[in-house]
């Protein structure tokens, strides 16, 4: 046998690493990529360098199957041979990787003749003499054969069989113990070899020069080992995401997917298919008849399809086919199944078969519903499949599919079928290493050599912010960032076995003061198992384990350590890992620093053990490099969820979870036989630290089974990031004690109403159930407003007492008025209990109850603030309670202290009528300081009673004298409960009858009235409207008056009609006369309204003699009504929630401004008789009538009126007026006039309206100055050399910066805005002003030096008045004597600019001042004079200077897309990975039948072209507002986000001004992209892409995408003259145009309008008639066209729901 040059001899031994595995089913073979290290690595390495110089670039469409090139891929050219050419599409094999690649002709050029002599660097191989057994392969076959790529082996070269450079190796190591389990036979090496050459269609022999396969064939299986006359099926990269069209939907196990990138490509060759077929006869090829072959056939549609065989053809009889293109199967008659053509077989095809990753039936099969399920969210959609692995034995693929908007369709699926993922992480994935759990029972020694090479890639860096390299034995070296890191084991034995680290071609003994993890890539991998020891637990999302194998090593290490450091004296810290002793055992151990607080105790953590400690620094020693050795024996872990498998980390355990698990493993390490760890998957902590989600097991149980058993029958609880130091807008839900009540956040509002929905749902089910309620047991109960809640049952005898978990309250309940929690997954049930437990600050823990009792009827129901001081047990937060200005806490102290002063008895109650005048003064002074305003029950949402901003139905004062036992919350004793609501009223016991009558038991709002002079005053009060903050209703306006004052209606008038009804039976009753002498000021009553003669219910407002001034609460309109046609109001019609409600619009403060007198016609005309969209911000009480107001934000018709109304509002000038500095007197020039005083911004909301100072700078004044912020000589930023003023600035803003967070202060910020804004590099506030928002954070430019960055909302402060009054200490400059407008800068005059300044005392001059136009500041035009040179002068030489002439700056539709005569190819969606960009474009303003005025903004065709509106007035803003946008710094993060379809904006490169844009699909390092204000399109760099900030995604696109209606694709085409004609018809000319439809656009995610337009009075669709050529087959012929283009009649014909 004869070697073959450039390969190995045969029968010669090589190292293999392999890359690539193939299984085949059909052959039984095994193929396998590898490259072999025969020394040859610095040849390739070489090569690599000299192939990025490509000879030449490919022109349009050059090249042909077989040719060499080269491929661009992320920047790198690789060599590559060219397979098939599609279009503009090219298939490429990739010669030195061994796998396919799709490109086009841009990415592609010719390399140099030298550049492809070295053989491949991947070859392709053949496992010989192993031939599998079986038709299919086993799973475990498949699972050890797929994880060895990435390994090395030594392998034997038994033969290479030319022309197809395939080599037949035998890898001992693998075939050993693939045989072993009887899945593979092993035959002679001359009978495989006979084998394979059979599969290969080669002549028995080694020289088979005639037979032309190609390594390219090696790509995939199918094409090399099966038949010629196959089809090609390129193989898809896994974890890998494309934009798929679905064909068929069988099962969620066989789904099929089509590339949408080929689309165009598939529709192209299905047309040429059916016409070949429809015009032909067969040719007289044979017939195929064999299950498997290759064929067109006829569908049941009529058209003709690439098809396969799936049975054997026997006679005339119906065969089964499947149309490869779109996985339909079908029966077809036999005389409808032709040969196909061979020029058919060129296209790949691209329709895959794929499985839903996750989703298992559970071995019952899918029931029709799941599947017509799964086909709604599916069939004929085009979504986004994310490639998980491919199960080559089934050839089948697992996906992901994700919905436009990013929602999971598998998920979605899971939760309706009611299935269970099966695990986090799959462990066939094929990008796992071989755990040595698998190799190790290869028993063999090789076995040992492979894994003492395994990389070890993992190496976790954790340094301390200051530790920037690492030094060992005198070396330094920086700690590489990446990269991997072989580790050599010496087996010196078991105590202390002896690692050498090579790190960068340098040895070193131990780790570079580093302690590898245990759980490295080579011991720790999912599917591995072994014994350990749980060492440390902090929750069940972070505990810690120790491997028992290695607990004998650890013995020894803590001995030597304590004897090593016995004595030891302080040294300075300077590595990541120290020696830190124990305060609690006083034992040394290995520790890591993870938090300093600044002080001689830092906070460390064991690394050998997971415990963390505080320790003194002066127990902090380094460690000595010998104690580095032993790796890190303590291993994170976090328990695997089987509720939530994909995401283990997301919701926290319950407590009751935690102690079953801590049970658990106290009970299996006192066992024999110990805890089996089972590792799940393995992922990163918020810290990027190695974090592995396992099973903790016994011989009988599992730690995960028992947890969710215990959680099954608890709620989830969660802190909701809530911060010591936050602050928390809340409602106060229920009371014990000033010491123990309840809140929710109004942030979860949304939260707790899907809670809500979610029981009402679950009630609607079938809800008796024969498990048990139990101590503990987690229930549905129902409270007395015939309403269901979710409950935990916290007592059973002698009465059943149900915690209500959402609100805090406990109340005895009913047996028939609670059944258990249903247990099929719900979000009622996985929701995190809504009610926090919260305690004043500063209150002693014995209170009075009279004190309990006012702070529980004036706080519940409430909206307030929370200041958290500090957190106690069970998630129990301290805090100070605040009522706007008022801080209760002090009002509770100074009640307390009163009331002790004065020794009021014990029997006394606080809401009894007072008898003494101290008492009455008392409580006059309590209620009226508390700042708890009684009237004010907040913008909450009440829901058939219940208020869903928090509040149960209860009443805050006891209805039941029944005393309730101490109940248990969370298995803790709640103290400080005297009494609680009985739900079973038994007797209706009168409290309180002097202040209130309740309105009945079901009515939460019993609320205080405002007193009446007369006797017997009526004290019933209507319901709060049901209006929830921060959720839209809609609404009409029933009475405007103005934007302060106007009442709104709800569209649904079903309950309004059942009031209306109510109130006139209740009127018909007869008069009472002494009826009117109880109404008040705030009665409710019934009046006459004598327009229509009917009764409707009101409040009265005021009497004046025989008349009451009411307000009827169902319309809001007013009226004087006699005393005679009022009537009482029934209990009925008072349980009623109003039907409409006052409201005021939002960011118009009456004290900080007026309307003008327009405003009100306007406003009117706006509002009346339209649909309106109300959103309620906050809620206050009317200063004249007893009603909530609601301040509220409308929009209308798709308009923010708030935003409308901003031109009416006059504000008003602060009273704060500065003194001008005496140095500005000098600066103004050409009429200009400067102050120290800024005009103020008025935005939206309550604007933060607050004055800066300008800088102190005189015209024509030198200063001493440094550059502080040097960007280009047009904008840089100086500060004073003079610094004595800056550092009392920066003094004062770090005290200021000290000031608790006003969670409401950003939302006042707009741009301009001063405020303080926390710098992330040192940690530091500064003074700043906002430049413009983005998402939840704000842009802003530091005033005291220049430079700009982006704050987090939560890291902005007010800024109080004393740095208002400081001038800022830095100024904006330009360099005088270069005009913008006249020239423009040398690319060197930057850098040189720059160090001419940087660091360098300048003397500046001011010449002149103007406003910036991007930024709101001054900016000074300066000379400047540094170390004797005029830099001014020194720059001249860098400016170039245009000719005075005008430049015309076009738009981004000046970039023709007509090239001869032709449609541009638009180019399909691909799909960028990371988690997309979901924001939108809101769709055009256009309307079905209205006409509008436009031009053509680009033309590519009739069915193609995109149109602008005339009135260019909106355009001309959004310009401005891209313009400003586009100067905000690149965000790296956002370009991961953005995928097909997401907004943009985009630098134009012909004008470069930023547009609106939205990408279409990412090519390389630019994305392809269209302009939404203008339609054309271009590809933009990455860097050129900024995110569209909120104001401009609320603007509608500027332009249309169009086609001429009438004329149908399907049913005919354009003639070749029909382009030009139609560009010159519409080109530059102002069109009248109509829309008739509307469709998506399939190739890009934009909505297209059927138009008709007309030119200079010519109908255009009419005009173009001429060039349309109908299809024979169509039903319509263009002779309508011959008829005059008559608009109204096609409106009549046309006039349907748009």
């Amino acid at each position: 046998m004869c070697s073959v040059p450039g390969f190995p001899t045969p029968g010669s031994e090589v190292p293999v690493l392999i890359t690539g595995v193939n299984l085949n089913s059909r052959c039984g073979l095994v193929e396998l990529w590898v490259n072999m290290d025969d020394g040859r690595e610095h040849i390739y390495e070489q090569m690599r360098e000299e192939i990025q110089i490509p000879k030449r670039k490919f022109d349009d469409s050059e090249g042909k199957p077989g040719d060499h090139c080269l491929v661009c891929i992320r920047s790198s050219w690789h060599r590559a041979r060219i397979v098939s050419i599609q279009s503009e599409i090219y298939d490429v094999f990739l010669i030195d990787q061994g796998r396919p690649h799709t490109t086009t002709s841009e990415a592609l050029a010719y390399g140099q003749s030298d550049s492809f002599l070295l053989p491949p660097e991947i070859e392709s191989c053949i496992l010989a003499n192993l031939l599998s057994n079986e038709n299919n392969w086993p799973e475990r076959a498949t699972k050890f054969l797929k994880s060895l790529p990435g390994k090395k082996f030594k392998g034997l070269v038994q033969d290479v069989l030319m022309p197809d450079r395939i080599i037949l190796l035998d890898i001992p190591i693998v075939s050993k113990h693939i045989c072993k389990g009887g899945v593979l036979k092993k035959i002679p090496a001359d009978e495989f070899k006979g084998l394979v050459l059979k599969c290969l269609h080669l002549p028995k022999g080694e020289d088979s020069e005639n037979c032309l396969i190609t390594q390219e064939q090696s790509m995939n299986v199918s094409c090399q080992l099966e038949k010629h006359d196959q089809y090609f099926y390129p193989e898809l990269l896994t974890d890998t995401a494309e934009s798929v069209y679905v064909t068929e939907v069988i099962n969620p196990q066989n789904i099929f997917c089509k590339l949408l990138i080929f689309s165009k490509a598939v529709k192209i060759l299905s047309e040429q298919i059916h016409q070949h077929y429809e015009e032909s006869s067969g040719l007289g090829l044979v017939q195929p008849l064999t299950c498997g072959d290759v064929c067109a056939a006829r569908g049941l549609n009529g058209r003709w399809h690439r098809s396969l065989l799936k049975q054997n053809v026997t006679g005339d009889d119906a065969v089964e086919v499947l149309h490869v293109d779109e996985g339909i199967t079908e029966l077809v008659p036999a005389g409808d199944i032709k040969p196909l053509h061979g020029k058919f077989l060129r296209m790949p095809v691209v329709t895959y078969r794929c499985s839903l990753e996750g989703v298992k039936d559970q071995g019952t099969g899918w029931t029709t519903d799941q599947t017509d399920y799964l086909k709604s969210l599916l069939l004929h959609r085009t979504v986004i499949a994310k490639f998980d692995h491919h199960n080559i034995s089934q050839d089948v693929y697992s996906v992901t599919i994700y919905e436009g908007n990013a929602e999971c369709i598998n998920t979605c699926f899971i939760q309706k079928a009611g299935l269970f993922r099966p695990s986090i992480v799959d462990v066939n994935d094929e990008s796992e290493p071989i755990s040595s759990s698998v190799l190790s029972s290869l028993e063999d020694k090789r076995c040992t050599d492979v894994l003492d090479n395994v990389n070890a890639d993992g190496l976790q860096e954790e340094t301390l912010p200051d530790s920037k390299s690492l030094a060992v034995n005198g070396w330094t070296e920086d700690v590489p960032s990446s990269g991997a890191v072989d580790i050599h084991i010496h087996k010196d034995g078991p105590e202390h076995p002896d690692l050498l680290i090579q790190s960068n071609g340098h040895l070193s003994s131990g780790f570079h003061s580093e302690v590898q993890n245990d759980c490295g890539n080579g011991e720790i991998t999912v599917g591995s198992s072994f014994t350990v020891n749980v060492s440390c637990i902090e929750s069940l999302q972070k505990f810690w384990c120790q491997k028992t194998e290695n607990m004998y090593s650890l013995r020894l290490l803590m001995q030597d350590l304590q004897e090593h450091y016995a004595s030891v004296h302080p040294q300075p810290l300077t590595e990541s890992i120290f020696v830190a002793r124990n305060p609690i055992n006083d034992m040394w151990h290995r520790a890591r620093i993870i938090e300093s607080h600044q002080s001689p105790v830092v906070d460390v953590r064991f690394i050998d053990n997971g415990q963390t400690q505080k320790v003194h620094l002066r127990d902090v020693h380094p460690i000595d490099p010998t104690f580095l050795r032993l790796n890190a024996q303590a291993f994170q872990c976090c328990l695997f969820n089987p509720n939530n498998p994909t995401s283990p980390t997301a919701v926290a355990w319950s407590d009751p979870a935690l102690t079953e698990f801590q049970k658990f493993v106290d009970s299996g390490a006192s066992s024999d036989f110990g805890l089996k760890c089972i590792v799940k998957a393995v992922t990163s902590d918020e810290e990027g630290l190695p974090l592995n989600v396992v099973d903790i097991e016994t011989p009988s149980d599992s730690a995960c089974k028992r947890c969710a058993q215990a959680e099954a029958q608890s709620y989830s609880y969660s802190t909701y990031n809530i911060e010591v130091g936050g602050q928390e807008k809340v409602w106060v839900t229920s009371s014990d004690s000033v010491n123990h009540f309840y809140c929710q956040l109004d942030r979860n509002s949304r939260m707790f109403k899907k809670v809500m929905d979610s029981v009402k749902q679950l009630v609607g089910q079938t809800r008796r159930t024969d498990h048990p309620l139990g101590l503990q047991s987690i229930c549905l109960a129902r409270y007395t407003d015939n309403q269901w809640y979710r409950g935990q049952v916290v007592e059973i005898t002698p009465k059943l007492m149900v915690h209500f978990v959402d609100y805090g309250q406990t109340l005895v309940v009913r047996e028939s008025d609670i059944f258990p929690f249903p247990t099929e997954a719900s979000f009622a049930r996985s929701a995190p209990v809504q009610a926090v437990p919260l305690g004043l600050l500063g209150v002693p823990e014995e209170v009075p109850q009279e004190v309990n009792q006012w702070f529980a009827d004036c706080a519940i129901n409430h909206s307030l603030t929370i200041s958290v001081v500090a957190k106690g047990e069970k998630g129990k937060l301290i805090v100070e309670l605040l009522d706007g200005s008022v801080n209760v806490n002090a009002e509770v102290r100074k009640m307390i202290s009163q009331m002790t002063q004065q020794k009021m008895p014990a029997d006394q109650q606080l809401y009894k009528n007072a008898k003494h005048a101290t008492e009455d003064r008392l409580m006059q002074e309590l209620m009226n300081g508390s700042g708890l305003k009684e009237a004010e029950q907040n913008d909450v949402q009440c829901d058939n009673g219940l208020c869903a901003g928090g509040e149960l139905n209860m009443s805050s004062v006891t209805i039941s004298s029944v005393s309730a036992a101490e109940i248990k919350h969370d298995q803790t004793a709640r103290e400080g409960r005297n009494q609680d609501l009985d739900v079973i009223l038994e007797e209706k016991e009168t409290v309180l009858a002097e202040t209130f009558i309740q309105a009945g038991s079901s009515d939460s709002e019993a609320s205080q009235l405002h007193s009446c002079p007369e006797e017997g005053v009526k004290i019933c009060m209507y319901k709060r409207p049901n209006i929830s903050p921060n959720m839209p209703e809609e609404v009409y306006a029933s009475c405007i008056v103005g934007p302060d004052y106007f009442w709104c209606m709800y569209t649904n008038t079903e309950d309004l009609d059942m009031v209306s009804s109510l109130a006139l039976e209740a009127g018909q009753a007869q008069q009472d006369i002494t009826f009117p002498k109880t109404l008040g000021q705030g009665s409710p009553c019934l009046a006459l309204f004598s327009s229509d003669n009917q009764w409707y219910r009101a409040q009265v407002i005021r009497k004046t003699n025989d008349t009451f001034h009411v307000l009827f609460i169902d319309y809001g309109n007013e009226c004087d009504v006699n005393i005679k046609n009022v009537r009482p109001l029934p209990q009925s019609l008072l349980e009623k929630d109003p039907q409409a409600f006052l409201c005021s619009l939002n960011g118009f403060d009456e004290s900080k401004g007026s309307w003008d007198d327009n405003v009100y016609d306007d406003f009117y005309t706006l509002l009346v008789d339209k649909p309106l969209k109300v959103t309620a911000i906050h809620i206050g009480d009317h200063s004249e009538i007893a009603v909530p107001q609601y301040a509220v934000q409308i929009q209308c018709e798709n308009m923010i009126v708030n935003d409308e109304m901003l031109k009416y509002w006059k504000p008003v000038a602060t009273e704060h007026v500065t003194t001008q500095n005496s140095r500005t007197e000098n600066l103004p020039q050409d009429s200009q006039t400067v102050s120290s005083e800024t005009n103020l911004d008025v935005s939206m909301g309550n604007a933060n309206t607050c004055m800066r100072k300008n800088p102190n700078i005189s015209k024509n004044n030198k200063e001493q100055v440094y550059a502080s912020c040097i960007v280009e000589p047009h904008y840089f930023w100086c500060q004073y050399a003079n610094t004595e003023e800056l550092n009392e600035v920066s003094r004062l803003a770090q005290k200021a910066g000290q000031a608790p967070q006003d969670v409401m202060f950003p939302k006042t910020l707009h741009p301009n805005s001063p405020c303080l804004a926390l710098f992330a590099s040192d940690e530091q506030w500064y003074r700043a002003q906002v430049i413009h928002r983005v998402d939840d954070a704000f842009h802003v430019v530091f005033i005291d030096y220049g430079n700009e960055c982006d704050v987090d909302s939560k890291d902005v402060k007010p800024l109080p008045q004393v740095l208002l009054d400081m001038a800022p200490q830095a100024f904006l400059c330009s360099l005088n004597g270069f005009v913008k407008s006249e020239g423009s800068w040398d690319e060197e005059s930057y850098d040189d600019f720059y160090n001419l300044l940087v660091d360098k005392p300048l003397e500046l001059t001011v010449l002149n001042m103007e406003d910036h136009s991007e930024i709101a500041v001054p900016q000074y035009t300066v000379e400047i004079e540094c170390d004797g040179v005029d830099v001014n002068a020194a720059m001249q030489k860098y400016w170039k200077p245009v000719a005075k002439e005008s430049v015309l700056i076009g738009n981004p539709q000046t970039e023709t897309l007509r090239q001869d005569g032709q449609a541009p190819n638009m180019t399909h969606l691909s799909v960028s990975k990371g988690h997309m960009n979901t924001d939108t474009y809101k769709e055009p303003n256009i309307s079905k039948h209205k006409t509008e005025m436009v031009y053509a903004s680009c033309i590519a065709e009739p069915h193609f072209f995109w149109c602008q509106y005339a009135n260019t007035e909106e355009l001309n803003t959004v310009s401005r507002l891209a313009k400003e946008a586009g100067r905000a710094p690149q965000d790296e993060m956002f370009l991961k986000t953005v995928g097909p379809g997401s907004p943009c904006l985009a630098l134009f490169s012909s004008d470069e001004q930023w547009y609106r844009a939205q990408v279409i699909h990412r090519v390389d390092d630019a994305f392809h992209v269209v302009f939404i204000d203008y339609g054309n399109e271009c590809d933009v760099d990455i860097k050129d892409v900024r995110p569209v900030p909120q104001s401009l995604l609320d603007w509608a696109p500027q332009a249309f995408l169009c086609s001429l209606n009438g004329f149908v694709k399907s049913e005919g085409s354009w003639c070749d003259e029909a382009y030009d004609d139609f560009y010159n018809l519409l080109i530059d000319k102002q069109l009248e145009l109509t829309v008739f439809d509307m469709e998506d656009q399939s190739e890009i995610a934009v909505p297209q309008y059927a138009v008709v337009l007309e030119c200079e009075g010519v109908i255009v669709n009419t005009k173009m008639a001429k060039h349309w050529k109908g299809l024979d087959t169509s039903h319509a012929s263009v002779e309508v066209w011959d008829e005059p283009f008559d608009l109204p009649s096609l409106v009549e014909q046309e006039d349907e729901e748009f």
